[in-house]
């Protein structure tokens, strides 16, 4: 085991770490990046050499600690800050300029200071006046105080621990132990590594406040049992003398391995059940990424099938099914590699920028992004496009549609045809690609799909056969006067009380406006079936994807307004998939 005198504390959503190097803190920041800040601060102790005498050196590093920890705190939720400044703190940035946050900080030590001894010695020693009654010795009637305020602090401790905020303080605090011990362990710094070790640390400073305790009691029983006040007064001038002793013992116990030390940590480190609280992967990247820092250390490269197992485990975690191959492709995208190359080279290492890269677009698919958004590409009908939000998916499942449409073009014909709220645009496209007699007109109405569909029809090389309409639904084709031979369409056409139940991939991130039918599904079945009358020639083609429950309704619908020989085709698993129809004035 190595030996260090690496240490730090917990921040709020983050990490300060103390090393060789210096001292880092890193905060996790709201956007889910990781921001340090490192400082060259010299310990009290070695600024002046007289300070550091054992027994003398523990109070003042203990307020240099303190003083230490505030600025870290300070630093930490300057990114959490979402309020307005109080008519207090806004007349001392006037008052005092660029040392206001000092004086407020110094304000704050004093204040936190004073509560403290009210709390932890005020009320203890004067509770325990109460059983002087029982004519108890002077070391009973410590012993008592003891006791009282050790319960006063656990109850503090467990009353905050409950609380969200403070919680997670305590998942880093968590993470900070795990990583310490993993770097006096000589282990690599990565997540999995750092998972095995204890939360539980001799040096913590948990184990300090136990020990303060219990080195008062031996120091002031030796004071007797005086007046309330003059036992107030003493403990507060033993302070420096039970910190000094205090401060010699936890630099033992983290030295020392003996039977002793064990015993004496071990109330301390039960205490830590506590003060700290098991973290995950988030709260141990700040973790390493701190110590790193404070330790003046690049963080090693990993192999792709160690950074493809961290994807796959993490998605795992959320019960994505595919998570490995998702993690491969993911990876993939990172390095500009297929998925071959990932599995035939998978001990290759990876440069610690396109690991960072990696871990965030693992970070979206946790979230449920969908694969293809995250990729930006997706397959379909054998041919390649770009997604991005803002557009529906293209699925297997539409794929029976353009199937279906392909069989009803004859193959030397010119035709016209309408792919309506085209989306990607890959209806189109797929059979502009199959049917090179064939002219389409993609129409949607929003920005990114005319974005998209731009995209794709360049990226399939049908930009002299497929044009972009910006139209809601058949209105510019109506006023223009167009006429087509075929109109294929996959509408909208989910009931709207149905789409807080979808997956959370499609409801959390598919464009609602792409799969709202309105309140029965049929809303834009009904608008498309209407005005396809006033676009189509005569025996031209209106074909539909549909829901599994919807191929009976909308077959009456076109029926209704003059369809003929309208058919309902099922897909791969037995479901109603299409409609087709053809139109007769």
């Amino acid at each position: 085991m190595k030996k260090s005198d690496v240490g730090g504390q917990a921040v709020i959503e983050g990490v300060m770490m103390r090393g060789t190097k210096g001292l880092a803190t890193a905060v996790r920041r709201e956007d889910g990046e990781i921001s340090i800040k490192c400082g060259n601060v010299v310990p009290i102790t070695k600024r002046y050499t007289i300070l550091n005498i054992p027994f003398l050196r523990g109070i003042f590093v203990l307020i240099d600690s303190l003083k230490i920890g505030m600025s870290a705190l300070n630093y930490s939720s300057s990114f959490f800050e979402d309020t307005e400044s109080s008519k207090f703190e806004t007349w001392l940035r006037k008052k005092f300029g660029e040392k206001s946050n000092d004086v407020i900080m110094g304000f704050t030590m004093i204040l936190a200071l004073i509560v403290s001894i009210g709390l932890f010695v005020g009320i203890p020693t004067g509770v325990a006046s109460l059983f002087k009654r029982f004519e108890l010795s002077a070391v009973g009637l410590n012993l008592i105080e003891a006791f009282i305020r050790m319960i006063i602090l656990v109850t503090y401790i467990y009353g905050i621990s409950v609380l969200d905020d403070i919680y997670r303080v305590f998942q880093y605090h968590g993470a900070e132990h795990k990583t310490i011990f993993c770097y006096e362990a000589e282990e690599r710094l990565t997540v999995e590594n750092v998972k095995k070790f204890s939360r539980f640390h001799p040096r913590c400073g948990t184990n300090f406040l136990f020990l303060i305790m219990l080195v008062s009691v031996f120091i002031i029983s030796f004071t007797g049992w005086g007046g309330f006040f003059e036992r107030l007064l003493i403990r507060i001038i033993l302070i420096p003398v039970v910190s000094g002793i205090t401060y010699e013992i936890i630099k033992w116990l983290g030295k020392s391995e003996s039977k002793i030390a064990k015993a004496i940590a071990y109330p301390g480190l039960q205490l830590q059940r506590l003060t700290t609280k098991e973290p995950d992967n988030e709260h141990i990247e700040v973790a390493i990424a701190a110590l790193l820092a404070a330790e003046g250390l690049e963080e090693e490269e990993m192999t792709i099938v160690e950074l493809i197992n961290i994807g796959a485990k993490t998605l795992n975690e959320v019960k994505i099914d595919s998570a490995r191959l998702d993690a491969q492709l993911l990876l993939g995208k990172v390095l500009d590699k297929n998925k071959i190359y990932i599995i035939t080279n998978k001990e290759e290492k990876v440069s610690n920028k396109n690991k960072k890269q990696y871990l965030a677009l693992i970070k979206k698919r946790k979230a449920k992004m969908p694969i293809k958004y995250i990729l930006g590409e997706g397959d379909f009908m054998g041919l390649d496009f770009f997604l991005e939000e803002g557009v529906l998916i293209p699925r297997s499942d539409t794929e029976v549609l353009v199937e279906q449409v392909l069989k009803m073009i004859p193959e030397n014909e010119d035709l016209e045809v309408c792919d309506l709220c085209c989306g990607s645009g890959a209806i189109g496209i797929a059979l502009a690609h199959y049917k090179k007699n064939i002219r389409v007109e993609c129409i949607d109405f929003y920005a990114v799909p005319e974005k998209v569909t731009k995209k794709n029809t360049a990226r399939n090389h049908v930009e002299d056969r497929v044009n972009y309409i910006k139209s809601d639904l058949l209105e510019v084709p109506i006023n223009e006067e167009k006429k087509y031979n075929v109109i294929v369409s996959n509408p909208p056409y989910i009931r709207e009380e149905e789409i807080d139940s979808l997956m959370q991939d499609v409801k959390n991130y598919e464009p609602r406006s792409a799969l709202s039918g309105g309140e029965d599904g049929l809303l834009f079945y009904r608008k498309i079936v209407d005005q396809s009358k006033k676009v189509l020639i005569k025996e031209g083609i209106l074909s539909f994807e549909i829901g599994y429950d919807q191929g009976e309704t909308v077959k009456n619908l076109m029926e209704d307004n003059g369809y003929q020989e309208v058919k309902v085709i099922k897909d791969l698993s037995g479901l109603d998939r299409v409609v087709y129809g053809k139109f007769s004035y």
